[in-house]
């Protein structure tokens, strides 16, 4: 998500059951180049990762494993990624590739969803970050679907290049988020990757029972949620909306690593308060300007917060 999965975020998240975060979109360029741009773009915590019981089929014993963090660049050229990934690598995971991004700054920029068709680049990017890092080391890419012989194609040659594994979003570069999402299409997306590497069902998941669902019609191997967990951060828990706990522990959490930019944290809050609040009281919410107003309002509806 662009902007919105912060540290402050990662780490909520990472304590309602979601195995798996990936910061904002990185520019791979700028990263490798400045700094300054590392500095503003990533921050991360031991802390961060969440703990889980993995349970195997089969009835075998539950393992506690960690949870993972992957960083999301956006890249044309190899060099670029794989420098980035290099100075990136000792505090992730893994990265992935965006090659979704449908905005069209980015499609200009020759990055995002530029790269659907463009199978041979995604394939010297993968292969150049991996053969910096190693093979042991996580590079996936996240793709929007396309025409079927185009996806296919895609899917297939970054798996020549040794991409871990694919997040496919059901819908086009053209569509909107308020466009359903294309289950079939994702589907055909698990078929295409003929079982090489696993395939991660993205788009409309809003609860557990949509990602129950997602899994049983495109037999993905996972689901990734976006706008979903802004809305509801303990969606994976099972929780069917924000509960009030989790708001709290968003401020502490923002407040421990030093606060985010008003903008940002007004809208977190606005997105996790969405389904609580009526019309007028929307309107008052998005009035306020400052941080101490958003937590006076919060106190005001009886949530307990850091002093």
């Amino acid at each position: 998500m662009v902007r919105y999965s912060k540290l402050p975020f990662r780490h909520l998240v990472s304590l309602y059951d979601v195995h798996i975060t990936h910061t904002p979109m990185i520019l791979a360029r700028e990263f490798s180049r400045s700094s300054i741009a590392r500095s503003a773009d990533f921050s991360s915590s031991h802390h961060e990762r969440g703990l889980f019981l993995l349970r195997p089929k089969g009835g075998k014993q539950p393992t506690l494993v960690r949870g993972a963090l992957v960083a999301q660049f956006a890249a044309t050229e190899p060099r670029h990624l794989a420098d980035a990934a290099e100075l990136i690598s000792p505090w992730v995971d893994g990265i992935d590739l965006n090659c979704g991004c449908p905005q069209p700054w980015a499609y200009t920029e020759h990055i995002g969803s530029w790269l659907l068709r463009k199978p041979e680049v995604v394939y010297d990017l993968v292969r150049a970050t991996k053969d910096r890092l190693g093979w042991n080391f996580s590079v996936s890419i996240k793709i929007r679907v396309d025409e079927p012989k185009q996806t296919e194609r895609l899917i297939q040659t970054a798996i020549r290049a040794g991409v871990d594994y694919v997040t496919v979003h059901g819908r086009t570069r053209h569509q909107a988020s308020t466009a359903p999402v294309n289950l079939p299409t994702i589907r055909f997306a698990v078929d295409a990757a003929k079982g090489e590497v696993p395939i991660v069902a993205n788009g409309d998941a809003w609860s557990m029972e949509d990602v129950l669902r997602i899994r049983t019609e495109t037999v993905a191997q996972g689901v990734m949620s976006a706008r979903g967990l802004l809305a509801n951060p303990a969606l994976f828990a099972g929780y069917r909306s924000t509960p009030a706990e989790a708001i709290t522990r968003f401020v502490e959490i923002a407040t421990s690593y030093g606060g985010l930019p008003f903008a940002l944290f007004h809208r977190h809050i606005a997105c996790m308060l969405e389904e609580r609040l009526g019309r007028a009281e929307k309107t008052y919410f998005n009035s306020l300007t400052s941080h101490a107003g958003v937590l006076d309002y919060l106190e005001g509806r009886g949530l307990s917060l850091p002093k």
